[in-house]
């Protein structure tokens, strides 16, 4: 029986790196994860309802979001009819869950890495408010981002710029495609379904699954493309429009900091078509790091196999999105390019913990 402390495990991310004209170039880049995946076979034998509760358990982060995806695959599988009522609440669940994760990144993590200091505890009670007891905290989320956001995030785009960082990374971006629930089933239903779960792609190809991503084609976005292409600066502003979309939908009252908001916000739920008397399911939810999908299989109410593919697995595959944007890097000296690689880590947002090792090519 797989343990629970077999689904965590970390990114091992090197880098080798020669000199080049006086600078440190990055020459390999490899990445890999000693992360065991949730078994096929670990919810083999219980009960298709109980599988949402224990998946919600299993994972600390984006924890709504896996349930809801879970829930979602487990009525498909037993040809539950879907209640609109719930799912419009699971939409807002999942949302508030978004926008909890992207004021937390971009209020702690993206500072500290970048040496500028977070803020402080105490400033960040709404937020955990926000996770309790959203009805109590959303209708004060506007201010707190006015009040204390707001000046964070100006912070980290001067800071970035001071440090000349505004296209690091940047790299042809290829964004992950809408494939439908077809193309899933056959894929997690292959020979090499293992393989993919593990590194997946389309077609040979490894795509990226982010804020990013989804925001890729909003026309906000298209100064920050044109000129820093898919570049730090373009990252920080995606992923503040995807916070912005998040709090448009979930309170819509305007502040100073979002004027000009997208007119028609984009839903983050993906719902498959649901089929009756099915005996699997597949469910296709957007989370705040990108496309979770879950498929389940059960016969007699109880589950055969069960399937999750994270967003992680597709950004921080070995020939993805990270790999492609470390590539890029070159820093004036070692400690430099290590502090590059470590804030371009931190702007992917990997859902587990990494250990990073910059070794120079004799």
């Amino acid at each position: 029986m797989q343990s629970l402390e077999t689904l965590s495990g970390k990114l091992h991310i090197t880098l080798r790196y020669g000199r080049v004209s006086g600078m440190c170039a990055v020459n390999t880049v490899s990445i890999r994860s000693n992360r065991l995946r949730l078994s096929p076979r670990f919810f083999a034998g219980k009960p298709v309802e109980t599988a949402p509760k224990l998946v919600g358990m299993l994972f600390s982060l984006c924890g709504t979001a896996q349930s809801v995806a879970s829930a979602r695959a487990c009525e498909q599988a037993l040809g539950q009819t879907l209640d609109p009522e719930t799912e419009r609440h699971r939409d807002l669940q999942i949302k508030t869950e978004t926008l909890f994760e992207h004021l937390l990144r971009l209020s702690q993590d993206w500072p500290k890495a970048l040496g500028i200091e977070p803020l402080e505890v105490a400033t960040l009670q709404p937020l955990f408010l926000l996770k309790r007891n959203p009805q109590s905290a959303l209708p004060h989320i506007r201010q707190w981002v006015d009040e204390h956001l707001n000046a964070k995030l100006e912070a980290l785009q001067t800071r970035i710029l001071q440090n000349g960082w505004e296209k690091l990374g940047d790299h042809s971006l290829h964004t992950l495609p809408e494939l439908p629930p077809a193309w899933w089933e056959a894929r997690l239903t292959a020979a090499d379904a293992e393989t993919f779960m593990a590194t997946p792609t389309v077609d040979g190809q490894a795509y990226e699954t982010s804020a990013m991503t989804r925001q890729w084609h909003n026309p906000e976005l298209q100064h920050w493309k044109t000129v820093y292409g898919s570049g730090l600066l373009t990252r920080l502003q995606a992923r503040v429009l995807d916070m912005r979309e998040c709090l448009e939908e979930l309170n819509p009252p305007q502040s100073p900091f979002f004027k000009g908001g997208s007119k028609k916000a984009r839903q983050l739920s993906a719902v498959p078509p649901f089929e009756k008397g099915g005996t699997g399911g597949i469910s296709l939810t957007q989370t705040a790091r990108g496309l979770l999908a879950h498929r389940v299989v059960q016969q007699n109410n109880l589950i055969n196999d069960y399937q999750i593919v994270a967003p992680t697995e597709w950004n921080f595959h070995p020939h993805g999105s990270l790999h492609n944007m470390l590539a890029t890097l070159q820093g004036q000296d070692e400690t430099d390019l290590t502090q590059q690689a470590r804030f371009l880590i931190t702007a992917l947002d990997p859902c587990v913990d990494y250990q990073l090792e910059v070794i120079h090519d004799a």
